[in-house]
């Protein structure tokens, strides 16, 4: 995932794009995949799930 199309940090009038630093699936639901984000200004995490469907998509891409 680029840098610019992270989550916006919440914490912070102006845009400033978190960094994903880890994925990993959920416990309690193993078809979701959340991604760990952080703000490289002030350093606040997020977990928040990852889209991996494609379905919609033109091209698809094999699951690793």
């Amino acid at each position: 995932m680029p840098y610019e199309d992270g989550p916006l940090c919440d914490r912070h009038e102006f845009n400033v794009p978190m960094r994903l630093l880890t994925m990993h699936s959920d416990a309690a639901q193993p078809d979701v995949v959340v991604g760990l984000f952080e703000c490289p200004e002030c350093g606040h995490e997020r977990r928040l799930p990852i889209k991996t469907s494609y379905e919609e998509s033109q091209t698809s891409l094999p699951a690793a």
